[in-house]
């Protein structure tokens, strides 16, 4: 497997992104699953954080998909998120183009924020750490989050069975108990996990997308890239059915609100 380097993968994510159809705010691919997914996580996750008169840090903005949603939402006191990308950046910093004046975008070396200790309210992440399998920056990453921040952190990451801080290639589920002591070490506990349940629709999409699409269709596809439409059409398909036995078939894992709180 070649070395990842996170700051060249995410780039690319990011010229992937450019190069497709329509809104260039999301991050991903641009299959139903991940559409499904996107709305129920702001339904149920990011649309019910109390942003309100807060300072606000969203660690890895992306395309700046969530900042957008924030600032469009109103509130916020102040708007704050950087990024390892410089083409993520310049592409979140186009795409909040009208929000200048309250949101301020920052390119870093993957650990070390341009902020104050405790300058920020609440900092949060949205399937960043997990993307971070080197166990040191990891464990860097999650430790700068909490020097800046002076009540809230909320980690929403995909949650797996690696009950290490290390992983391998571009992604690790680890446990949430390695959360809560990476967390705890550096001050703050973890007061409540919520996971969004949806795990069969995951399952359709790990068979059409990855067994089928990636195998017969586009072996070379990567993370961003368009799809076409039939093939977008075909995997959508069976959703109205999934996503109705996702709130049945509960388990604890796929992806998770995790808060802490600085103790």
């Amino acid at each position: 497997m070649a070395t990842y380097d996170v700051e060249e993968h995410w780039s690319r994510v990011a010229r992937e992104i450019e190069s497709r159809a329509g809104e260039s705010h999301l991050a991903g691919d641009d299959s139903p699953y991940f559409e499904y997914k996107r709305h129920k996580f702001l339904s149920r996750f990011f649309d019910s954080i109390d942003f309100r008169d807060k300072t606000v840090l969203e660690v890895g903005f992306g395309p700046g998909g969530n900042l957008k949603r924030l600032a469009e939402r109103g509130g916020a006191k102040r708007i704050l998120g950087v990024d390892i990308s410089r083409e993520m950046l310049e592409l979140a910093t186009r795409n909040l183009s009208e929000h200048a004046h309250i949101a301020k975008l920052h390119k870093i070396d993957g650990v070390a924020f341009p902020f104050d200790y405790r300058s920020v309210d609440l900092t949060y992440s949205v399937t960043v750490l997990q993307h971070n399998t080197s166990a040191d920056m990891f464990t860097e990453l999650v430790a700068e989050m909490c020097r800046v921040t002076a009540t809230t952190v909320i980690a929403m990451e995909d949650i797996g069975n690696n009950g290490q801080r290390a992983g391998s290639g571009d992604w690790t589920g680890r446990r949430v108990e390695v959360y809560r002591d990476v967390f705890s070490e550096n001050g703050f506990d973890l007061t409540s996990v919520d996971f969004l349940n949806t795990q069969t629709s995951r399952r359709w999409h790990k068979l059409s997308y990855d067994r089928i699409y990636k195998r017969f269709v586009n072996r070379t596809h990567r993370e961003g890239e368009p799809m076409p439409p039939w093939a977008r059409r075909l995997m959508g398909a069976a959703l109205a059915l999934t996503s109705r036995l996702d709130d049945l078939l509960v388990e604890r894992r796929g992806l998770a609100r995790m808060q802490f709180e600085r103790r």
